[in-house]
Parts: structure tokens; sequence; C-alpha cells
């Protein structure tokens, strides 16, 4: 069972990690147009907030960087044939965990300080450092499941383990960072 939740690439099949993905972007585009969220990179958001389909074509533009410069990198680097829908069913899949993490946007005090600290006003943000250390230690836990889940999928999907697995999924993970940073703005 915990292999299941460790690495569920290799026991989930492209039908349901392409259902689950994109169930899980619906729903996030939703929650991130109710809330007021857009996201500005691979990994972060703002309050920006916009319409719904911005909101959806914001995401799936970052899935989607995501997932060809994966399969890009996969195909320059593995010896075995990387099929494009491995690739971006698992990494649509993968990104949950992401998702999970900005629910604590829901909550109303997580909100508004978070606010204070992208407006720059540190001073007033800074009297609710037990609940700032709270949500850092959860989005620490959070990020580190996220980032598991990216290079199992990076890997299952390519067929590259080891260091060079790991080496290309680095610079699959920095190259979209990039990317999406530079693209999803036109959006």
């Amino acid at each position: 069972m915990m292999n299941k939740f460790l690495n569920p690439f290799k026991y989930l099949s492209l039908r349901k990690a392409w259902c689950w993905g994109i169930a899980a972007l619906i729903l996030a585009s939703v929650y991130y147009w109710m809330n007021g969220l857009r996201p500005t990179s691979l990994t972060q958001l703002d309050f920006g907030g916009s319409r719904l389909w911005i909101a959806t074509a914001r995401l799936t533009a970052v899935w989607l960087i995501y997932a060809v410069i994966m399969y890009i990198v996969g195909v320059a680097a593995s010896r075995s044939k990387v099929r494009f829908g491995d690739v971006a069913a698992f990494s649509a899949f993968a990104r949950i965990p992401f998702y999970l993490s900005t629910l604590m946007f829901a909550i109303p005090s997580v909100k508004s300080v978070f606010a204070l600290t992208m407006d720059g006003n540190l001073n007033a943000a800074m009297q609710y450092v037990n609940l700032l250390s709270l949500v850092g230690v959860v989005s620490l836990i959070i990020l580190i499941w996220w980032i598991y889940w990216e290079y199992q999928a990076f890997s299952e999907s390519t067929n590259l383990k080891s260091g060079k697995g790991v080496g290309c999924f680095i610079l699959v993970y920095i190259l979209t960072y990039v990317a999406t940073g530079l693209l999803i703005r036109f959006i």
C-alpha cells in the first residue's frame, strides 16, 4: 500500500492518470477563480485574480509547458521510446499535490496574512509568525511530496532512472520554471 502512495505511476493506468489529472486541473481552475489566485510560474501564484477561463488557460499552459519540456528532454536523453501521452498524463497526475497545497488559501486568516506579505507589509505579517511558520512547514512537506511525485512521473514516463534521470529532471524543472514565468504572463 505504501508503494502505491510513494510511486503511484508504476501502478496507475494512463486512463486513470488522465482522468485524475484533468479532474484536478478543472477543480483547481474553479478554486483559483473563486479565491482570486493566479499562477505566475510553475511553482508560484499571486492574488491577481482573473476570470475562470483565464485561470483554466494559465493552469493548462503551465502543465503543457512542463509536459512538452519533459517530453523533449526525455526523447533526447532516453534510449527507450518516449510517448507524449504518457508524459502528459503522468505529469498532470503528479501536479495534484501542488493543487492540494493551495487549499490553505481558502482559510481567510492565511489568505489575509499572505496578502500582507505580497503587499510588502512585512511588519504587520510578522505579528502572525506562528501561522506563517505552520503554513511554511505544511507547505514544505507538500512541496517535497510534489517534487518526488514529479520525479517519479518523469522517471516512469521517460525510463530515465538514477543519476541521469535526476540530472535530466533538474534540467526539466529549471527550464519549465523559467519558461512558465516568461510565457504565461501573456495569458
